[in-house]
């Protein structure tokens, strides 16, 4: 470890990042470089008196230990926290082991976590920031995530993408405003529990291009000032009610009328229709090609009736063509009255037609049957015939007897 500039840089084996003692960190550092290192360290308290601290670098390191209130800075007063800057802090490519209750709070302007690994994140592990323009979570792996993580504390922009998760648990986003996007993006993950994005005010929220095993029933909690689309996303188990938790902010509606909350090309091979209930009073559901995983009968009709009637893009698997279908179409071209006896009636023809033929050939076999049994015998007209003999003789040769 050494300093340059004001900057502190390691390269290593082990860090340990202190408050005080021998190996404090210098109260001058202006920024924290840690990259490469076997494992690395922040004990509690460890920059809340660098007042001239704007910049952590963590990249490359094979584990990473964040105790409470490590990155815990605050050094303005209330009153001028906003108008001074925050700190930026990114992480790529560690595995961040264990981090603790209050490990990030205080004045952070943006907080990039990219290409890593979280083992473990503790309850309100994001808790009481101030001032913070983005979170941008991006392709990472998530082992275990405690609930409340992300806790009390206003972003401008909250942005989940790419990466796995196994369960994103309740209140992940717990008491969150978000003033412009929230973005899901290409997540793939097992499970999504009731209420865990818990959120209100942005102007957008947009999930898409994810991957989902279960989608509990009201896991958005969310009070929106704007539009809310589902798009392109693959789900295995769709709840009922999972719409139900989004609303938007009065003073919207009075203003601009109902928003709009769109499912476009989405796959879900599990739900019904209570599957979308939505807030009528807030939003105009508008359904594009949802795809139903499921085979097409004149009974998935019966069940969806209501919808197909209201949005009419609702897709079934049509094994014969081996593809999507829409439901409308389905019905019109095969539920008809007779379209659901034409089988019936083309095996009855094609049973008529069998046994005409049976009996045509019957019928032929016996009559050439027939025709081989008579001889023919041909009745010469009387005036025309004429008699002819054919007269046989009958010579007799004896032997000649002469004298010589």
């Amino acid at each position: 470890m050494h300093f340059a500039n004001d900057v502190e840089e390691a390269y290593g084996a082990e860090v340990t990042l202190r408050p005080d003692g021998a190996y404090r960190v210098p109260s001058t550092t202006t920024a924290i470089i840690i990259h490469n290192c076997a494992r690395v360290y922040f004990l509690s308290n460890t920059v809340e008196n660098l007042t001239s601290l704007r910049n952590i670098d963590l990249r490359n390191n094979s584990h990473v230990y964040f105790n409470e209130r490590s990155i815990s800075w605050s050094p303005y007063q209330r009153e001028h926290e906003l108008s001074n800057p925050g700190l930026s802090i990114t992480i790529e490519n560690c595995t961040m082991n264990d981090v603790a209750s209050y490990a990030f709070k205080g004045r952070i302007d943006d907080i990039t976590i990219t290409k890593s690994r979280i083992n473990v994140i503790r309850p309100f592990a994001f808790s009481s920031l101030t001032g913070v323009k983005l979170i941008e979570l991006t392709n990472n792996l998530w082992d275990n995530i405690e609930i409340q993580t992300f806790k009390k504390f206003s972003t401008v922009n909250f942005i989940l993408r790419g990466g796995e998760i196994k369960n994103i648990p309740s209140r992940f986003l717990s008491d969150v405003e978000i003033t412009n996007l929230l973005w899901m993006d290409g997540v793939n993950v097992l499970s999504i529990s009731s209420i865990a994005f818990l959120a209100n005010s942005p102007k957008r929220v947009l999930i898409e291009n994810n991957i989902v095993g279960n989608f509990e029933g009201d896991a958005f909690h969310i009070a929106t000032r704007g539009p809310v689309t589902f798009r392109n996303n693959t789900v295995f188990t769709l709840g009922k009610g999972s719409l139900l938790g989004f609303s938007v902010e009065r003073d919207i509606i009075s203003n601009y009328g109902l928003q709009e909350l769109s499912m476009d090309n989405n796959t879900i091979t599990d739900l019904g229709p209570l599957s979308l209930l939505h807030n009528r009073t807030t939003f105009m559901l508008r359904v594009d090609s949802l795809n139903l995983n499921a085979s097409c009968s004149c009974e998935l009709f019966e069940e969806w009736e209501e919808l197909i009637t209201q949005q009419g893009a609702i897709n079934c698997w049509y094994t014969l063509e081996v593809r999507f279908v829409s439901i409308r179409s389905y019905v019109e071209n095969k539920c008809g009255p007779i379209q659901q006896n034409l089988w019936i009636i083309i095996s009855v023809v094609g049973i008529l037609l069998l046994i005409i033929l049976i009996a045509i050939f019957i019928v032929i076999v016996q009559k050439r049957r027939k025709e081989k049994r008579k001889l023919p015998i041909v009745m010469p007209d009387g005036k025309t015939y004429k008699e002819t003999v054919i007269e046989t003789i009958v010579e007799r040769a004896e032997l000649l007897t002469t004298d010589l």
